[in-house]
Parts: structure tokens; sequence; C-alpha cells
């Protein structure tokens, strides 16, 4: 016999845009500083609204999250502030969407799991989502209801990769941008990248591209290590590695664009170049020289076609289903179930701290993609060894709650 669904109420509230509803120009707008997201965390805090507050950004979406006793009205609070962002032509087109309770935590885990993303299945918006709760938590904005959001979703995301659910390595924005330049560029002839950024989506941009050997890879970073025995060259040389450039992609965290149209003015009218920005905010500048073609991720939106398509895929529908059942019940806790909370929390902090601090520092003889592959396997030990205790804890929770009505 199926357990009963328990309708406890879910104190949370998500307010977005993703790149269904604005484009990256307008979702740019959206990025907080971490000023920004400390001032509004403790402005909410000041309405006795929230008590918890983390902010999203990915190439695909702009989501704050907020957590308390009246999300609701913290909810409509938060969309205030994101229109007045936007510029005042836009308004009326763009329209920031709330998700409220259960709803806000079943989309949440679609975005965990890959299943709001553009290339349904994508794998990064996993580190991405886990990386702004654990943000939260550093800045002190986090609550024990984004903590539990954040330990369910980790099992979901275990789960769902175990059992297949999420797409192959390849599968993102970066994918898209590998195929585009394939698409344009003859698989005959060499093509000399430049690829300008070595953060997350930098790095599988150059995974992909030397898989195949008609791609000649030129890296610039803003950031090099000393002494730099890596090939990586200073941004500053970028405009000099322009001239020999068929293609550059630029995908950096830098708040203002690095490519500029003086830069390329130097190349001549008939120098053709195709620029991919993949960057939020955009990284390149939109007034570009006659011969460059600038292609951003609206393009890459517009190309990716069917990739856009929400499949339905049963078992990854189901694990979401059960994952917001058993945040519900986790909402629905009595207060004394905070030691679940903190155990949680140290739950996190060595999945996400202590273990990559050790698989680097122990074992950087290993290749990257070995450190990953162990990374993976004491993650999978770590939640299978937890998961009962948290069980237990729950149970505990719950026996207690019964035993005093």
């Amino acid at each position: 016999m199926n357990e009963p669904t328990t309708r406890a109420p879910i104190p949370l509230a998500v307010v977005g845009c993703d790149f269904r509803v604005a484009s990256s120009r307008y979702r740019s707008r959206l990025l907080l500083s971490e000023e920004e997201a400390l001032g509004m965390a403790l402005d909410l805090a000041r309405t006795a609204a929230a008590d918890g507050f983390a902010d999203l950004a990915t190439c695909n979406r702009n989501e704050w999250i907020v957590t308390g006793p009246d999300p609701a009205w913290a909810a409509q609070l938060l969309r205030g502030r994101m229109v007045k962002r936007l510029p005042r032509g836009v308004v009326r087109r763009v329209e920031p969407y709330i998700h409220q309770g259960r709803e806000a935590a079943l989309h949440l885990f679609r975005v965990a799991v890959g299943r709001e993303s553009l290339v349904v299945g994508e794998r990064q918006i996993a580190g991405q989502f886990f990386g702004a709760l654990e943000t939260a938590r550093s800045r002190g904005s986090s609550s024990r209801t984004l903590n539990g959001l954040g330990s369910i979703a980790g099992r979901l995301v275990h789960i769902a990769d175990r059992r297949c659910c999420l797409g192959d390595r390849a599968r993102g924005i970066h994918g898209l941008a590998a195929a585009y330049l394939r698409q344009r560029f003859d698989a005959q002839s060499s093509c000399r990248v430049v690829l300008v950024g070595l953060g997350v989506i930098g790095k599988l941009v150059r995974g992909l591209l030397e898989q195949d050997p008609q791609f000649e890879i030129v890296t610039c970073n803003r950031t090099v290590s000393q002494p730099n025995n890596s090939g990586v060259l200073p941004l500053d040389q970028l405009p000099s590695l322009l001239g020999d450039a068929d293609a550059v992609v630029v995908c950096t965290g830098a708040p203002h664009p690095v490519v500029h149209g003086e830069m390329l003015a130097a190349l001549g009218e008939e120098r053709s170049l195709h620029i991919l920005d993949l960057g939020v905010p955009e990284q390149v500048e939109r007034r570009l020289p006659q011969g460059v073609v600038r292609a951003g991720l609206d393009e890459l939106t517009a190309e990716a076609g069917a990739a856009i398509s929400c499949a339905a895929d049963t078992e990854a529908d189901d694990l979401v289903a059960r994952a917001t059942e058993e945040f519900a019940r986790f909402c629905g806790e009595p207060e004394y179930a905070g030691i679940l909370s903190a155990v949680q929390e140290h739950h996190q902090q060595v999945l996400h701290d202590e273990i990559p601090d050790l698989v680097r520092g122990r074992l950087s003889y290993l290749s990257e993609d070995d450190r990953a592959r162990v990374e993976a396997d004491l993650d999978g030990i770590l939640h299978h060894h937890t998961s009962t205790l948290f069980r237990q804890i729950r149970e505990r929770c719950r026996d207690r709650s019964e035993d005093c009505r």
C-alpha cells in the first residue's frame, strides 16, 4: 500500500527569467553582485517574510530563491525588484515567473536534473545549483529549508545519474558551441579557435574541440598561474591572437565585455571571423565590424531546435516527484528536527568542500578526469552511508510528533 501523500506547506518560492522568458541580453541585467545579493537577503529578513535567500545564475536562467514564513509576499517583493532591473521598454514583453510552495520545489528539482534546461538533461546545471546554495551558506543567507532542499536535490541528482537519466557529458551549451563550429567549417580544413576563459564551460568546450583534429586551439584567460606551464596566455594578448583566428569562443565571467569593436577593426573589412559569446552577462559587444559574425546564447537557442523540446522522461519525472514529496515531509517536520538540518549542513560541507580538497591535495598526480571520477565515487559512498542516518532521524521526529498529539 502506497504511503499517503503529505500535503504540508512548503515555505519556498522562486522568481526568475529563463531562456523561454527573456533573451540573454535582458537576463544579464538580473545578475546580482555579491554585495547586491547580501543586501537583498538582509532586506528580505527585515520584512520578517523570509529567512533564506539564494540566487541562481546560469547560461539558461536567472532565478532568485526565497524561503520563510511568507514566501508569497517575499516573492512579490523580489518580482518587483527584478522588473525594475529590466529596461522600461521591455517590461511588458518580459514577465518574470513566480513558483510557490510545492510548485517551486518541483521546479527546482527539475532544474537540478536538467529537465528545465535549453539542452534537456545537461549535467552542468546540478553543479551550478549546488554552488548557488553553497554561496548562500557562505554569505549567511541560507536557512533550514534551503539546506534541506540541497540535501534532497543531491540525492536526486546522484540517483538520476546512476539510472542514466542525465545526458552525456557533451550535452549542454558547450555541446551546442562545438556543433555550431563544426557546421560553419569544413571538416577537411583546419580551424584556428581562440578560446577565451577557462571556467567550467570553457574547459568543457576545450575538451570537446580537442577531440576533433580539425580544430587548433589557443587559450587565453583573465588569470594565468605562475609559473605558466599550461600554455594558457594572459587576456591582454587577445588582440594579437585575433589576426590568425578563424573563430573565437568567449566564456569568461567578466562583468563587462572583453571583446570590443575597436579590437576587431584592425582585421580589415574582408576578414571573416565567427565569435561565439557564451557569457552572461554578454562578453562581446554587439557593434562589430563587417565580416565578423557574432552568435550568442540566443542564436544558439534558435539553432538548438529539437534540443529545447522537453520530451517526457518517465523515470526522471518520477524521481523528481518523489523528491518533492520527501521535501514536503521535511518541511512539515517539527522544530526540534533542527538536528537533521545540522547533520545535513555538515553533510553538504563534506560533499562540497572536504572531499574536493582531499582529492586535489592527496591525488594531485592523477589526471583531472580521474580526480573527477574519484570525487564522484566518494560522493556516492557518502550518500549511501548517510541516507540511512537521515531516514532514521526523520522517522524519530515523526514518531515524537505523533506521540505529542
